[in-house]
């Protein structure tokens, strides 16, 4: 699963362009292995994979890629869109995926404007967030985007701080038309991490997500 020599070149890359971006505060070349790419594919690893052949996916926030990019350059068949707010990250992540030679659709706009585009509201089989925000908040960003039977996965670091973030996140996880369906962690040697999956059961509606404001005044 990690064994594709577009890692090491993805490596170079995020190296060679974070003055640039501040892309990462990770530059050991270990703990970038480690910290982004396995952290990343983990997902594939769970049973079952929430990722089905040919998946629709959208990475919200994708800042340096993470986890979208290394989910694709693993699974080929994923067709991977990345949201990304900041202008410059977006740049970063088309330039990316061209050296790469991946195929990756770059929107540049904010979670809560893109998931009122017809063609991004739920239009996703897989909706997956890292090192974004508090869960409830997250939930409201990222849910809007996920069709009924598809998955948003958060990815987290702790198992206890993870299930802390999933009790604060109980009703905002019902009013979007979701529910959990599983919880799965794992502690390495650079610590604790965690994926927080929730299905997709009904649709989000159609006043989700509320402006940045108001969501970040009172979580639901």
């Amino acid at each position: 699963m990690h064994t594709s020599p577009l890692f090491p070149l993805y490596a170079q890359i995020l190296l060679r362009e974070n003055a640039k971006f501040n892309l990462t505060a990770i530059t050991d070349p270990e703990e970038i292995d480690q910290k982004h790419f396995a952290d990343s594919l983990a997902l594939l690893g769970d049973e079952p994979c929430p990722v089905p052949p040919g998946a629709r996916l959208l990475d919200v926030g994708s800042g340096g890629g993470f986890p979208g990019v290394p989910l694709k350059i693993a699974r080929p068949d994923i067709a991977l869109s990345l949201l990304e707010a900041t202008a410059k990250k977006a740049g970063f992540l088309r330039a990316l995926a061209e050296e790469l030679g991946i195929e990756a659709q770059v929107v540049n706009a904010r979670a809560e404007d893109a998931a009122r585009d017809p063609a991004c509201r739920e239009r996703f089989d897989v909706v997956v967030a890292r090192a974004v925000a508090a869960l409830p908040l997250l939930c409201e960003l990222c849910l809007p985007f996920v069709r009924a039977g598809g998955v948003f996965v958060a990815y987290k670091g702790t198992r206890e701080k993870a299930e802390e973030e999933l009790r604060a996140a109980g009703s905002a996880i019902k009013i979007l038309g979701a529910q959990v369906e599983r919880v799965q962690a794992e502690t390495t040697a650079y610590g604790g991490r965690t994926r927080i999956i929730l299905q997709k059961i009904s649709p989000t509606p159609g006043i989700y997500p509320r402006n940045h404001g108001a969501m970040c005044k009172k979580a639901l």
